[in-house]
């Protein structure tokens, strides 16, 4: 997968605020062994490798002929609005080893009908090349029960990625649910207390 860039040639939020406006994206473009470069790349593009490749994505920018195999390092977006306000990728080469984050998430996970499933970790960190950087690891925890956990061990991890973490360290646990406290209705009426010492009846 490659994408374009340009050249970016004005800097400062007045310039940014008219790139977005014309679908471009700012870019910082930085690595070991790479001249930090100042780049513009179409938003839609990068949307589209971000739908299809994930945001551990590696892909080959190409800026005036030359061409650069990157991973998308970080991107600002905006918190309510589907608005991308700048990238980071890094340089980097075919046979690089990354240590990356890969978010987990659970599979089936409204078929525990009994027991509440919490995802202890949301991402894993990993060490790989950057052809096989995984996009996520699904667990599935259609068959625990109130008790279980999950550990990095019973991760389904590729042959040529090294998950960087404990293989006891807890990923998913299934708890008890918490009993709702009785509610009291504030609009009963109180018993009226007993006076120790008064006859039922009038002598």
């Amino acid at each position: 997968m490659s994408l374009k860039a340009e050249v970016r040639m004005q800097t400062g939020t007045s310039a940014s605020k008219r790139d977005r406006r014309e679908g471009k994206i700012p870019v910082s473009l930085y690595g070991k062994d790479h001249k930090a470069q100042s780049l513009l790349i179409d938003r839609r593009e990068f949307e589209q490798i971000l739908r299809s490749e994930g945001a551990n994505a590696v892909f080959d920018v190409e800026v005036e002929g030359q061409t650069q195999k990157v991973w998308i390092k970080d991107f600002e977006q905006a918190a309510l609005q589907d608005i991308i306000y700048s990238v980071d990728l890094e340089a980097i080469s075919a046979n690089q080893t990354l240590e990356v984050e890969v978010p987990l998430y659970l599979v089936n996970e409204a078929a525990v009908k009994v027991g509440v499933v919490e995802l202890v970790e949301n991402t894993i960190m990993v060490e790989t090349k950057p052809d096989s950087i995984p996009q996520s690891f699904e667990l599935d925890v259609a068959e625990l029960e109130i008790g279980d956990v999950l550990t990095v061990a019973d991760l389904d991890v590729p042959a040529d990625v090294t998950v960087i973490m404990e293989e006891d360290t807890t990923i998913v646990t299934v708890s008890a649910p918490t009993e709702e406290p009785e509610e009291v209705d504030p609009d009963a009426e109180m018993a009226e207390p007993e006076v120790i010492g008064e006859s039922d009846e009038e002598e």
